[in-house]
């Protein structure tokens, strides 16, 4: 049995669990005080909810709990000045980024923007051309079309040069974005972002669509409460499933406004109602007819819309949320899923590459830093790969490919080592590089490509001990099977949505012993999904492993486990219950 109150750490032949419970005491009062299960309590104190009212808060999620937008700094002065080129009939353009969030955002601000009878343009850079942010030559594209304001989503928060260049020539400029901010901020009519250093706007961690929704919410305030202003004013709840999109696909924490939005934008995209661009997706994806979650953002909408970026052109992206036209919105839908299946076959094609590269040098073994590049890899998917090659070898990793004498590429981490403070350490190496603790792009001279290898994979030994190579699985509660029931199934419900910094909840149940034979299910060959019965304190428990052929011998020839999983709902022969989803599992001592 886990000793309760104390941290205490396991190993199985893969992970090391973590575990460490809340105050009994607490848990016991907050499950008295709201008439839930003390379990689901642990994970709410676990999550720094102790308060009934703040759970209540938690679990209401009211729209009501907003904070102010004019909190946020220059949020007066963007107002204002957009309000002001609503009512005059200027020339508005929207400036977004090629992501999901960039997407989402500017998408947002065009509907908005319609709705008050406004046609504005939108200009999105070419990821391959043009790179990230703000740029001149668009700029000057931009002004040939008679823009008068210019508003940034999702980015514009470093671009000094191209807002000095944009008051030159006459066009008020509005920066929103969420990236972090240095000391110096741009020149611009007004410069919105919560994480400026000078921002006393309280909740911190908006996506940048989170951002452009406040300026909306801000701008029809103003409108509201012009007297000149004759025109109607939108709900803007209606514009909350592109909100939840943008903010599920960006991993911003779903706590706090993000929760709140999220929520009500997910009630939106499950209802048949939906926008008729997103609904299109969704048949495309083959989701239309599920209880839509976040999950369902985050692994089927968001790939799709992330892939036309990722391979050159996001403006299918916008012109797919913003469409009204079914029959154009359903090609627009099947594009992007075409665009997204060559993305991962181009995936598994340099992943596939990778592993046998790394198989067959014996020095990969040894390095704790990794470094790969080659000129046949596309600059739109080394992201993906980066994450995936330091997920299964759980190491630093940096992706490049090469092009016209440069490598340039994207860099992801694991928990024990800041990226950014490693690559710093090496910095003479790079012509630039950015990013922060767990992500980082790089750009630096082809020759000096095997001295990345070899400095690297020191900046990684001297910071990092053996111990923070083997991954770690934290584990929420210990959970005795005969509390899984129905009731606790719709308690679990009440924590979702689940995301970045509120995961779906890990349970820890020890000594179960295996009924019958497991058995391997799925397509592939051999099949490698453990379908599994377990049975403790005379509760028979239903599993399903996915990838678990590493642990095929192990189920096999023994009986009795400490297993790690989620819950989840199964529905087979018209009939639904509750099913553990097998995160990982160690023979019981």
């Amino acid at each position: 049995m886990l000793e309760i109150g104390k941290r205490r750490e396991f190993l199985s032949p893969r992970y090391r669990w973590v575990y460490e419970s809340a105050d009994k005491g607490k848990a016991l009062l907050l499950s008295q005080a709201l008439s839930i299960p003390a379990v689901i309590a642990e994970i709410l104190i676990k999550r720094g909810m102790s308060e009934p009212e703040l759970v209540r808060g938690f679990f209401k999620s009211s729209l009501n709990s907003t904070i102010d937008p004019f909190i946020m700094k220059d949020m007066y002065k963007g107002a204002n000045r957009l309000a002001a080129a609503v009512k005059k009939g200027e020339h508005i353009c929207i400036y977004g980024d090629y992501d999901v969030d960039g997407i989402t955002a500017a998408s947002l601000m065009l509907l908005f923007l319609k709705t008050l009878g406004v046609n504005a343009d939108y200009y999105i850079p070419n990821r391959l051309d043009e790179g990230y942010g703000l740029n001149i030559n668009s700029i000057k594209e931009i002004a040939q079309k008679g823009t008068k304001l210019l508003i940034t989503v999702d980015c514009g928060i470093s671009a000094f040069e191209e807002a000095a260049y944009a008051a030159s020539i006459g066009i008020d400029l509005i920066i929103t974005d969420h990236h972090q901010a240095g000391d110096n901020i741009p020149t611009a009519q007004a410069v919105i972002n919560p994480m400026r250093k000078d921002d006393p706007y309280p909740f911190k961690m908006l996506a940048g669509v989170g951002v452009a929704f406040k300026l909306c919410c801000a701008v029809r305030s103003v409108l509201r409460s012009d007297p000149e202003f004759n025109g109607e004013l939108p709900n803007l709840k209606q514009f909350l499933d592109i909100v939840a999109l943008g903010t599920v696909s960006d991993v911003m924490p779903l706590y706090g406004e993000n929760r709140i939005m999220v929520v009500h934008g997910l009630k939106i995209l499950s209802s048949s109602d939906v926008r008729v661009g997103i609904d299109e997706l969704k048949k495309a994806a083959g989701i239309e007819k599920v209880q839509f979650s976040s999950t369902h953002i985050a692994f089927a909408l968001a790939p799709r819309i992330n892939a036309v970026g990722r391979l050159g052109d996001s403006y299918r992206g916008v012109d797919l949320l913003i469409s009204t036209d079914r029959l154009k919105a359903q090609e627009t839908a099947k594009q992007l899923n075409r665009e997204n299946l060559f993305r991962q076959e181009l995936e598994n094609q340099l992943l596939n590459e990778i592993y046998e590269k790394i198989a067959k040098d014996g020095s990969f073994t040894s390095r704790r830093g990794l470094v790969l590049f080659s000129p046949k890899w596309h600059p739109g998917i080394l992201g993906i790969a980066a994450s995936r090659i330091a997920e299964r070898y759980f190491k630093p990793t940096i992706i490049l490919t090469e092009d016209d004498g440069l490598l340039k590429g994207s860099a992801r981490s694991i928990p024990a080592f800041n990226l950014y403070e490693g690559l710093a350490s090496i910095s003479d190496l790079f012509l630039s590089f950015g990013g922060h603790k767990y992500a980082a792009g790089v750009k630096l001279k082809a020759e000096r490509g095997e001295e990345l290898i070899e400095r690297f994979d020191a900046a990684v030994k001297s910071a990092l001990k053996d111990e923070d190579f083997f991954p770690e699985l934290y584990v929420d509660a210990v959970l005795p099977p005969r509390e899984i029931n129905a009731g606790f199934m719709d308690a679990l419900a009440g924590l979702e949505p689940f995301g970045a910094a509120n995961h779906q909840p890990i349970f820890i149940t020890t000594g179960v012993k295996k009924l019958g034979k497991v058995a391997f299910v799925g397509k592939d060959d051999p099949k490698k999904h453990a379908k599994c019965t377990f049975q403790k304190d005379g509760v028979i428990l239903s599993a399903i492993g996915y990838n678990m052929n590493f642990y095929r011998d192990i189920l096999n020839t023994h009986d009795r486990f400490d297993i790690l999983y989620n819950l989840s709902y199964n529905t087979y022969n018209n009939i639904t219950k509750p099913q553990l989803v097998l995160r990982d599992l160690r023979v019981s001592l």
